[in-house]
């Protein structure tokens, strides 16, 4: 399985955010839609940013690799 580095990205597509969540694809395209997830269009792809992860509580501000890591 790839390993996403979270320190050194922006944002991220909805197929590496389902990765990181268990949410299915589908279902953040929907959350899109709806208006619940913030998301940039590129081409053809969505990108949500950062700092959206961090406004839903999926990624931390104060450690930028994400909740767990090496102590």
């Amino acid at each position: 399985m790839e390993r996403i580095v979270l320190d050194k990205r922006l944002g991220f597509t909805l197929k590496e955010l389902a990765r990181m969540t268990g949410l299915s694809v589908s279902g953040l395209r929907k959350m899109y839609k709806r208006g619940d997830l913030e998301a940039k269009q590129f081409g053809r792809k969505l990108l949500v940013p950062r700092a959206e992860l961090e406004r839903l509580g999926l990624l931390s501000k104060e450690n930028p690799a994400g909740a767990g890591g090496d102590k």
